[in-house]
């Protein structure tokens, strides 16, 4: 049943990217509907500001209208568009200076937060204490091992859809799982029994 609604979605994105292709704008618009706020979930957790954030989507779907002609029909969409994504990330933080130490607000932060519930207020505390200190280990995470483990975790890829989204060799994609995980265990020692960050 997964397999029959990823074929339909495949062929109708396929249609109305070959539209899109002749000038149809409101056949893009279509897509830009289907995918935009997946594409922002998957940039957000990788650049961890809401403006920035907004403006690699942006610019995501603008690449990606402007290369409709490379686009190769063999291939799902959504794939080929996640990969644009990630390279417009890491342009947009190849250019910054500095990567910004700021911290999101957990209020603000619905789309890094981990959501597991529980049944008595003292948990609730544990839980946003934990989520808190989460975020700010993945902002101290390089970003080329953030962008892993969101992959990974997150996006559930696997080795090879991280390899070649991020055009780098499996062992590296492996590498930086690995540094990134020793690291967030390390920055979060005091929840070292918690399964979250296993």
């Amino acid at each position: 049943m997964k397999d029959q609604n990823k074929n339909k979605s495949d062929k109708e994105d396929l249609s109305w990217v070959r539209k899109a292709r002749k000038g149809n704008k409101k056949a893009f618009e279509k897509l830009l509907l289907k995918y935009q706020k997946r594409i922002y979930y998957s940039v957000r957790k990788m650049i961890l500001d809401h403006d920035d954030a907004n403006d690699i989507v942006q610019d995501t779907f603008i690449k990606a209208y402007s290369n409709l002609h490379q686009f190769d029909e063999g291939f799902s969409f959504y794939p080929w568009l996640h990969r644009i994504a990630i390279n417009t990330t890491l342009n947009f933080q190849k250019k910054r200076s500095r990567i910004k130490e700021s911290f999101i607000d957990p209020e603000q932060d619905e789309v890094t937060q981990i959501t597991i519930e529980y049944g008595n207020p003292l948990e609730e505390v544990i839980k946003s204490e934990f989520n808190l200190n989460l975020r700010q280990a993945m902002n101290r995470l390089p970003l080329e091992q953030r962008m892993v483990f969101v992959l990974r975790t997150s996006e559930d890829l696997s080795y090879q859809e991280i390899s070649e989204r991020l055009d780098i060799s499996m062992g590296t994609v492996m590498s930086r799982l690995s540094r990134a995980r020793a690291k967030l265990k390390e920055f979060l020692q005091q929840y070292s029994s918690d399964e979250r960050i296993r």
